[in-house]
């Protein structure tokens, strides 16, 4: 289905809340301009409309705490909020706090969001193996069935406790626990939305089997986590030179119903940050890689990316805005992933308003992603189960119009495009960007385009 997603009204709202000194300020950042000292807000409010999601409405807010500024850009304390619903109950509710100065030479990482989605995308298992029709969806094509055919219900409640030690150099080993429950379930359609014939391809792959019963509803999964990392950036938001890594295992839990999923993730991140100009051009690239090495994982924690630091409200396995843009999101669901990025950043414009320090920036980028494990699929069986389904038979379908066995699953997946960055006192960080797929696979439309808060990594 096509989407359409346009800011309506976007105000950078900045209040300086800082705290006034008796001497006149003289230390200065890199730029020569006045370093920020003491409490500074900004909030971001305003209406977007997608076709899926509908009307969204809610703040976004970023406190900082520079204390006497020595460290600026680096602060003291850091506080996100976000609240955003929309007319068909798609929503964020958000709490993040990151300090230095809580625990005695550590770093303290807390979260707590619950991130409602009525209308979540699911296109199904193993990337190309599974078969994307549009036609499916839309709504002026002879084989529509309806809008929400690849759509499903999650809701998902996060809370983590994370700390950050120094072990030696730029070297920090990490810990953290934490809680991910998931709700999942057929998208919940208005009566005068539902058609005829009404059925999804989530609610399918439970008929034939692909998601099994115990988990087809989602679940409770304490997690506990540990791992290192290597930092050397001059700064997190903005950086401009240095390198960073991770390499982490997450023991994900389960209960009940759920036992026989509990199961082990290992994560490796990788990033450098390379000055061409001073700080008005850099390039930047990642390589992010999530695998499933013990056990096994429940469908929906195979979407999940496991992060360190978590910038963005819900990460997503390869697909969308926070791993590969211009594809759709979750395009590709697999019990193991890697994704990279290369991108161009300019700073274009410093000037200061309203007593703050802006700057307005431009960056260009190519994202790649590919399957590095993939879920174990008995075709045989599958196939028996899709050609004796009456629904499927009903609608003149067959195996071959969701599944594509000769498809190159191990094939990359590639996306590329541009953005505008508009940034307050280096960390407050206004995105807009726009998303190319190079595949019809893994997008129909064009392009695909963001609005949200600060860089990719």
């Amino acid at each position: 289905m096509k989407k359409t997603s346009f800011i309506l009204i976007a105000l950078l709202v900045c209040v300086s809340l800082q705290a006034k000194n008796p001497k006149k300020e003289t230390q200065t950042d890199s730029l020569g301009r006045p370093i920020k000292t003491g409490w500074n807000f900004g909030a971001v409010p305003g209406l977007t409309y997608d076709n899926d999601k509908g009307l969204t409405y809610g703040i976004t807010a970023n406190i900082f705490d520079y204390g006497d500024g020595k460290n600026y850009p680096g602060y003291r304390h850091f506080i996100y909020a976000e609240g955003s619903y929309s007319t068909k109950q798609v929503g964020t509710i958000r709490l993040f706090y990151e300090s230095d100065y809580v625990i005695k030479k550590h770093k303290l990482l807390l979260d707590f969001s619950y991130l409602p989605d009525a209308m979540n995308d699911f296109y199904g298992f193993n990337g190309n193996f599974s078969v994307f029709n549009h036609d499916f969806e839309n709504k002026n094509a002879a084989a529509y069935l309806n809008h929400a055919f690849y759509r499903h219900q999650s809701n998902l409640f996060r809370t983590t406790v994370d700390i950050r030690g120094k072990i030696q150099g730029g070297f920090y080993y990490y810990a953290g626990v934490g809680v991910l429950g998931y709700k999942e379930d057929r998208v919940n359609l208005p009566k005068s939305e539902i058609t005829a014939n009404q059925m999804e391809l989530f609610e399918l792959y439970r008929q034939w089997g692909l998601i099994n019963e115990a988990e087809q509803k989602g679940g409770w999964h304490p997690y506990v986590r540990g791992g290192i990392s290597y930092d050397t950036r001059n700064q997190r938001v903005n950086t401009v030179t240095g390198w960073y890594f991770d390499l982490f295992v997450t023991y994900n839990s389960a209960f009940n119903e759920l036992k026989d999923y509990n199961n082990v993730k290992i994560n490796f991140d990788f990033m450098h940050f390379i000055p061409i100009i001073s700080n008005r051009l850099v390039w930047a690239f990642r390589v992010a890689t999530q695998n499933t090495i013990i056990g096994k994982s429940p469908y929906y924690l195979d979407t999940y990316k496991n992060e360190l630091y978590i910038d963005h409200n819900r990460y997503y396995a390869v697909g969308g805005v926070t791993s590969v843009r211009g594809l759709m999101r979750d395009r590709v669901w697999v019990p193991g992933f890697a994704y990279a990025t290369a991108e161009l950043r300019s700073r274009v414009w410093n000037f200061d308003m309203i007593n703050q320090h802006f700057y307005l920036g431009l960056n260009l980028f190519i994202d790649a992603g590919m399957v590095t494990q993939k879920y174990d699929i008995d075709q045989a069986v599958i196939r028996e189960k899709v050609n004796n389904d009456a629904w499927v038979a009903a609608n003149n379908l067959g195996f071959d119009d969701f599944f594509d066995v000769n498809a190159n699953i191990n094939m990359p997946h590639l996306g590329a495009g541009a953005g505008l960055k508009l940034a307050m006192n280096e960390n407050f960080v206004l995105s807009c960007e726009w998303g190319m797929p190079f595949s019809k696979r893994d997008n129909y439309t064009n392009s695909n385009f963001y609005i949200g808060m600060g860089y990719m990594f």
